[in-house]
C-alpha cells in the first residue's frame, strides 16, 4: 500500500522521526542500565569490626587502633562492635555468620582462633573453615618468670632443677586453658623429664601476685606485666617464648635459643573476615594493614600499649600461622587432657 501526496510524505517523516527518537531513548536506557550494573568500589559504606571481648582489654585496644587507621585509609567510618563472652567465641560466631561482603570483619586472637577451638569441641565455628585470614597485626610477648628463691639463672638451669625436683615445682596461670597455662604445658611436652604442678588462678593479676609472694615458683607472663617487677628484683626473667627476642628486651634469649625444642608462642592479633570474603576485598584490606605496619607512628601507638607491631605479611602468612598454632596446641591439649570449664 502506498502513501501518496503531501500528507503521506509528512506521515513518513513523522514515522522516521519517531523511530529515531525511539532508538535514542533505547540507547540512553541501555547506557543508564550499564552504569547501574557497574560494581560499586569497596567500601561504599561504614565497616564494622567485631571485637570478641569487652571494651578495655588488649583485643579491644588492637581493634580500636587498627580501626582508626583503616578508617583513614579506606575513607569510610570503621565502627567497633564489642561482643564479649565465652573466651571470645560469642563475638567470633557473630563475625563468621555475617554476610561475606567486607562490611563485617573481626579481630582474631590466639584465644579465639586457637585456644578456644582446640579446647572446646562443641564450639560453633571452625577457624580453618569459617574464617578468612586477612593480616597479622601485632603480638604480645610472653616471658618465663621465676621467683628469686628458685636457684635458676637460665632456662637450662630451670630444666635441670625441674628434673631433679620432678613434680615439686609449681607454676601459676590465669586459668585452665589460658595461654599462660598452655605455654607451660607445651614446655613440659617438649622437655622429657619435666613435670610441674599447675595452680590456676582467676586471672593473671592474682597469679602475678602469687609469684611475687613466693606462693608459686614460676609463671609465663606478658612482658609488660613482668618487666617492672623484674627491674625491682621481685622476679627473674629467663626467656621469651616467641620466635624472636622482644624489641623491649633484646638481652632476653628465646626458649629456642636456650635449646628447648618448643613451638614459638606469642599472644597474636590479626584482622579476619567470614569465609568466602571476595579476594579483591581481602587484597584491599591486607594492603591497608601493611601500609599501616610500615608507619612508625602506627607502630609506636601499639608499642605504647604493650604490643609489638609485626612485619607486613600476606593473608597466606597469617593462615599458616593459625594452622601451625592449632596443630601445636591441639597436641598439647590432648596430652594434658584439658577440658572446657563449666
Amino acid at each position: 500500500m502506498t502513501i501518496g501526496g503531501v500528507g503521506g510524505a509528512r506521515a513518513v517523516q513523522a514515522w522516521r522521526l519517531a523511530a529515531r527518537l525511539g532508538l535514542a531513548a533505547a540507547s540512553l536506557a541501555w547506557s543508564a542500565g550499564a552504569v547501574l550494573a557497574q560494581p560499586v568500589a569497596y567500601p561504599a559504606k561504614p565497616v564494622r569490626i567485631v571485637v570478641p571481648f569487652a571494651a578495655g582489654g588488649p583485643v579491644d585496644a588492637v581493634g580500636r587502633t587498627l580501626g582508626q587507621r583503616l578508617s583513614e585509609g579506606l575513607g569510610q567510618p570503621v565502627l567497633i562492635d564489642n561482643r564479649g563472652g565465652a573466651g571470645g567465641s560469642i563475638g567470633m560466631e557473630v563475625m563468621v555468620r555475617a554476610v561475606p561482603d567486607g562490611y563485617t570483619l573481626g579481630v582474631g586472637s590466639l584465644g579465639s582462633l586457637v585456644l578456644s577451638p582446640v579446647i572446646d569441641p562443641k564450639l560453633r565455628y571452625d577457624p580453618l573453615k569459617d574464617v578468612t585470614p586477612i593480616a597479622s597485626v601485632a603480638v604480645t610477648h610472653y616471658v618465663l618468670a621465676v621467683h628469686p628463691s628458685v636457684p635458676a639463672k637460665t632456662t637450662q638451669d630451670l630444666v635441670r632443677i625441674a628434673r631433679e625436683r620432678r613434680g615439686k615445682l609449681n607454676y601459676g596461670s590465669s586459668g585452665v586453658g589460658s595461654i599462660s597455662h598452655l605455654i607451660a604445658e607445651a614446655l613440659q611436652s617438649a622437655t622429657p623429664g619435666v613435670e610441674m604442678v599447675h595452680v590456676a588462678y582467676k586471672g593473671i593479676a592474682p597469679a602475678l601476685a602469687a609469684l611475687i609472694g613466693g606462693e608459686i615458683d614460676l609463671a609465663f607472663l606478658t612482658l609488660p606485666q613482668a618487666e617492672s617487677s623484674a627491674k625491682a628484683g621481685r622476679l627473674r626473667l629467663l626467656a621469651a617464648t616467641g620466635a624472636t627476642r622482644p624489641e623491649g628486651a633484646k638481652a632476653l634469649p628465646t626458649l629456642l635459643e636456650a635449646g628447648l625444642k618448643v613451638h614459638p608462642v606469642e599472644g597474636s592479633y590479626g584482622l579476619v573476615g567470614p569465609a568466602g570474603l571476595p579476594r579483591d576485598v581481602v587484597v584491599r584490606l591486607n594492603s591497608q594493614v601493611n601500609a599501616a605496619l610500615k608507619s612508625p607512628d602506627f607502630r609506636q601507638r601499639f608499642e605504647s600499649q604493650g604490643f609489638e607491631a609485626v612485619a607486613p605479611n600476606s593473608p597466606e602468612d597469617y593462615a599458616k600461622q593459625i594452622r601451625g598454632d592449632l596443630e601445636v596446641f591441639g597436641r598439647v591439649v590432648k596430652r594434658a587432657g584439658i577440658k572446657p570449664e563449666g
